[in-house]
């Protein structure tokens, strides 16, 4: 994972950054030209990668909204705790503390950040620079790769591009002639953040000049570069073991990034492609090597489609396994046309969602607008046709509203099961919301529909 990465960013996406480790995954594998984000900030992103299925079905109750949007209960099983349970070591180092506070790395052991490279780190990677942490920070990931029992899940979350772009000195130094000629000096625009109140990235970027504008972009790739350095030492990791081609890799981020597209700055508040459009890409045994699936996906698709190429049974997720897209063959089969969904609470019940339905996207305001755009032909959404289409809005808007109605539905079965501590009464409290929303008839079809759905035994800033 890395936070805030745009999937334009890539050179394997048609972008400017130079990441040849991340591409090499491409090379290997498959890339998926259209990936969508769980939501536009971490917090849903996290729940909807983690879990396989919408955040809003973990949306706490509104007394808890303010220090607690989303929580992953004990009553789901995640993808960690269904492999851990099958012998799998489960492991990971996360820097985004809002995975953390929404519970959505359930059953995976953290690693420890201040680790000192003692089982092989510190002699596979180069020292830490003294005034940069991020070298030492990959310690503990590469060392578990290094050292840790077969089979494994490993989840390393990089902080970076996230802002302030601030990349590594030796990218940071190169940079120092395009800000020459800027007003303010360089270390002022890699400063530019969410929590430093005196130099807030938004209230400084709209009176920008452009070549100033162009600057921090051009700092925000500089950092994709260095996550790119990054997740080398990790493929090389697998390699010193002799693991490469026997283990499958993932690799993706939370959300993107805007530079004043739409108007809208940094991440977290709008439904637009430069944060809803992800890198994801998948490598390893049994995957074709060098496809691109230009078929929505979204990262809610991720858990059930490991849990296929893993051969553990489907667990409560909604999101849609998208095996068949990554195993060898003629071609990518065509399949059903995929859907893909993103949200987020906005003090609402729903707050702003999206949906998107082959080349069509809908967004969908809380006071009830809506946002209509044929991404096949327009990708940088600058022609609304909400008014000039109002069948195609209808149609998107029906089929949301059945997913936002399943959404509750499971929110209120999870509440009702995490008061009761009860993994039984999901079940249970499952059916009842199934078979009340009109998903299901009563009697067998709504047990085996609740079988289906039970638990196996930033900025918001």
């Amino acid at each position: 994972m890395a936070d805030a990465l745009r999937a334009d960013a890539l050179s394997c996406y048609g972008g400017p950054a130079r990441t040849p480790r991340i591409c090499e995954l491409a090379e290997r594998g498959v890339l998926f030209e259209q990936a969508w984000a769980g939501g536009p900030w971490t917090a849903p992103s996290a729940v909807a990668l983690f879990t396989g299925s919408h955040a809003s079905a973990f949306a706490d109750d509104p007394p808890a909204a303010p220090a607690r949007v989303f929580h992953v209960g004990d009553e789901h099983e995640t993808l960690a705790e269904a492999l851990a349970a099958r012998g799998y070591a489960v492991a990971a180092d996360v820097d985004n503390f809002l995975a953390h506070r929404a519970n959505a790395l359930q059953g995976l052991t953290p690693l420890d950040p201040r680790s000192q490279g003692a089982g092989g780190a510190a002699a596979a990677l180069p020292p830490p620079a003294r005034d940069d942490d991020r070298v030492q920070r990959m310690y503990a990931s590469v060392d578990f790769l290094l050292s840790a029992p077969a089979p494994f899940f490993a989840v390393r979350w990089i902080f970076d591009p996230h802002a302030p772009y601030e990349p590594p000195a030796r990218w940071l130094e190169a940079l120092a002639p395009a800000a020459a000629s800027l007003p303010r000096p360089l270390s002022f625009y890699a400063s530019l953040g969410h929590e430093n109140a005196a130099a807030r990235l938004r209230r400084h970027a709209k009176a920008m000049a452009e070549p100033e504008r162009a600057l921090l972009r051009a700092l925000y790739h500089a950092e994709v570069e260095s996550v790119d350095e990054r997740v080398g030492w990790l493929l090389d990791a697998l390699g010193r073991r002799g693991l490469r081609e026997r283990t499958l890799v993932v690799l993706t981020a939370d959300h993107g990034e805007a530079f004043g597209e739409h108007g809208v700055w940094l991440h977290g508040k709008a439904l637009y492609e430069e944060l809803l459009r992800v890198p994801l890409l998948v490598a390893g045994p049994g995957v074709a090597a060098g496809r691109r699936v230009a078929q929505p996906v979204s990262l809610a698709d991720v858990a059930p489609s490991l849990r296929e190429l893993l051969g553990l049974p489907p667990g409560d997720e909604q999101g849609a396994s998208f095996a068949a897209l990554l195993r060898p063959g003629p071609g990518a089969p065509a399949g059903a046309e995929r859907a893909a969904y993103a949200g987020s609470p906005n003090g609402t019940a729903h707050g702003v969602d999206a949906l998107r339905v082959g080349a069509l996207k809908l967004i969908a305001h809380a006071d009830g607008r809506a946002e209509l755009y044929d991404l096949g032909a327009d990708s940088g959404e600058t022609r609304d046709l909400a008014a000039e289409r109002p069948q195609d809005v209808a149609r998107l808007r029906a089929r949301l509203e059945a997913l936002r109605a399943e959404n509750e539905g499971r929110r209120r079965a999870r509440l009702a099961a995490r008061a009761s501590g009860d993994r039984e009464r999901v079940r249970e409290e499952t059916r009842r919301e199934l078979e009340a929303l009109g998903y299901v008839e009563g009697g067998a079809d709504a047990a085996a529909a609740a079988r289906r759905a039970e638990p196996a035994p930033e900025e918001a800033r």
